[in-house]
């Protein structure tokens, strides 16, 4: 039967119908197409070897998502590979592998494999749209070698590893994709004896690119952990230097210069002997390379916790910039027009290059702003699931227990079942948890703030009107009410630079009455999201500058995630901040005046703070003001 044809026996099918299965690449299934029992929903990503698709079970449409890895060739051996490795690793680090089957569109043996769909960006998006610590990305790091340390030790190499092969969930986890190149010892051969594994040229050890330079005739060398090392060593120093580390020579040791500065020595060293050219000079096992760095992990210092790459400053709109050299105009010599034509686009290029110069190691701030809002909102969600899933199985195991005690007690007969009064023993109830004091602060009202100054005729028509009273306050809110007792009392002890006061301009306050936004209202933000949210770490250290905070909950007009721009000021014993532009999650900006705390915009300074590093609550809060106090 022609593959064009349909069978009179088997009836179409109307959500993927098998007589134009020709007309469709692999590649490219719209969503819909069934695949065995799955059903496609979307396509993710495509391979050397497949395509990934998310897909559900057929008869499940609102069940659980899993990634559906199609072959591209028939009857390709590089899936039974893949599935042979995935069924021997069982590691938070690994996808899990649910099912192997094939898939016959009408002509050919497609191979597939479904696993664990796994969320989130590759290790290289991640860190390019970010401005990491030394710290996190340590972190990574040793999760990458655990990973390996893990595979090693079952007798599996994965032998392609990269940073598109590492991704990193919203809760910082990371999974190492795309096992599909793996080896194990009882593995059959796929690729000649005289061949390379499937990998990634820069990613290949100084030995294999010897190979591939010298005489054919030569044997291959075998592909082992010193090379599994070296390519991790590449990815990583991609990472922390923006750029691929030049390949080591014979004799050179591992003395390199290191082109990024901010990273401290002991984890830049660690990456150098990962690159060493001699394979004895490389940790010997991804065991002892994960010892060693949870000892540098462990002893790293606050310069850890700076980031990574510097922040990228647009040009003032007063500044001259570079302009593209206009098109040949006039008259031309016979013969010119090609010289003329190519000496342009070769200046061209040297902008360009010049450009990209400048912007290596930068980092732009409303990119990654935008960013880590997205990270520390999907962080919060989690959290709070987890919280109210702790709080309901600690209620149920109460009500479990009240119970039990009920029963037990009568069955000894300690109750009266006549109904005539009688001593009834005390059923202790389930110990609730005591009023933290943040929020038995919350209960009461803020204590009265410095009176603002007095606005100008223009500006005193559009005062915001007082929020009336809440009925509940979140954490958050009561972190802000409690320290105002603190902040109203303390006094600025030293010769503290601060601004001085300043009337909230017109555009503000009608932006901020369009937003619904009363005086002296209040919600809960990130304090600084340019620094990468750890959930271990409650306190930050800040510095004197611009700061980006983002909104932890809806107030007003202004949706969750709306990012806020200000300054910060930590001399003395207070930290003061002031917001002037907010910024919606679809791009809209407005100009606002909120302050730090409360309303006289101070947030009082957390023990451990330094000179140039004041620490505050991670989570804080500002008021809405009418003047900057």
């Amino acid at each position: 039967m022609s593959p064009h044809e349909v069978s009179p026996t088997k009836p179409a099918q109307r959500a993927f119908n098998p007589a134009r299965a020709s007309l469709l690449m692999v590649d490219a299934l719209p969503p819909g197409t069934l695949i065995g029992p799955w059903r496609v929903l979307r396509r993710v990503a495509s391979g050397g070897y497949g395509t990934v698709y998310v897909v559900h079970a057929k008869h499940r449409p609102r069940g659980k998502r899993y990634a559906l890895k199609l072959a591209r060739q028939a009857d390709s051996p590089w899936f039974s590979r893949e599935a042979e490795v995935l069924s021997r690793l069982r590691h938070p680090g690994v996808p899990r592998f649910v099912q192997a089957g094939a898939w016959q569109p009408g002509s050919g043996n497609h191979p597939f494999l479904v696993m664990e769909h796994v969320n989130g960006e590759s290790l290289y998006e991640w860190a390019h749209a970010r401005n990491p610590t030394t710290r996190e990305v340590g972190a990574l790091l040793l999760q990458a070698v655990e990973v390996l340390a893990f595979a090693h030790g079952r007798g599996v190499l994965h032998r392609d590893i990269k940073g598109d092969n590492l991704r990193v969930q919203p809760g910082g986890r990371l999974t190492l994709l795309d096992w599909g190149a793996g080896w194990h010892p009882e593995a059959k051969p796929l690729t000649g004896t005289g061949q390379l594994p499937p990998g990634t040229a820069h990613y290949l050890s100084p030995q294999l690119h010897r190979w591939r330079m010298a005489v054919p005739s030569q044997e291959c060398p075998r592909y082992g952990v010193a090379d599994e090392l070296y390519a991790l060593g590449v990815t990583f120093h991609r990472l922390l230097t923006d750029t691929y580390p030049a390949l080591p020579v014979e004799g050179e040791g591992t003395a390199r210069a290191w082109p990024n500065p901010l990273v401290p020595e002991a984890l830049a060293s660690l990456v150098i002997r990962l690159l060493a050219f001699a394979p004895e000079a490389r940790p010997p096992s991804a065991s002892s390379l994960a010892s060693e760095l949870h000892q540098v992990l462990v002893h790293a210092d606050a310069s850890w916790d700076l980031p990574l790459f510097d922040w990228a400053t647009p040009p003032s709109e007063s500044s001259r910039t570079t302009q593209e050299a206009p098109e040949m105009a006039g008259p031309v010599a016979p013969g010119q027009e090609v010289p003329l034509q190519h000496a342009r686009l070769q200046r061209l290029d040297r902008i360009q290059r010049l450009r990209d110069a400048r912007a290596l190691r930068r980092r732009f701030p409303r990119h990654v702003a935008r960013m880590g809002a997205r990270d520390i909102l999907a962080a919060n969600t989690v959290r709070r699931g987890q919280t109210l899933r702790t709080r309901w199985r600690q209620g149920a195991v109460g009500f479990a227990g009240v119970l039990f005690m009920v029963w037990f007690c009568w069955s000894l007969g300690l109750f009266s079942r006549s109904g005539i009064d009688a001593p009834v023993p005390s059923v202790r109830p389930p110990v609730a948890r005591e009023a933290a004091p943040v929020q038995a602060a919350a209960s009461g009202a803020a204590p009265p703030s410095p009176a603002p100054l007095p606005l100008e005729k223009d500006a005193m028509s559009h005062s915001l009107k007082q929020d009336p009273p809440a009925r509940g306050r979140s954490l958050s809110r009561g972190c802000t009410l409690a320290v105002g007792a603190a902040t109203t009392l303390m006094a600025c002890s030293g010769a503290q630079v601060v601004p001085r006061p300043q009337r909230c301009p017109t555009e503000a306050l009608e932006a901020m009455k369009t937003l619904k936004l009363r005086r002296d209202a209040k919600a809960a933000i990130t304090v600084d999201i340019r620094y990468p949210y750890r959930p271990d770490a409650d306190m930050l250290a800040v510095h004197d500058g611009d700061v980006v905070s983002v909104l932890e909950e809806k107030h007003g007009g202004l949706p969750k995630g709306s990012l806020l721009y200000g300054r910060l000021w930590t001399g003395g014993e207070r930290v003061m901040g002031r917001y002037t532009r907010a910024e919606t999650p679809d791009g809209r900006t407005y100009p606002v005046c909120f302050v730090l705390g409360n309303s006289d915009g101070f947030w009082p300074l957390e023990s451990g703070s330094k000179p140039g590093a004041a620490l505050v609550p991670r989570t804080a809060g500002y008021t809405v003001v009418d003047a900057f106090p």
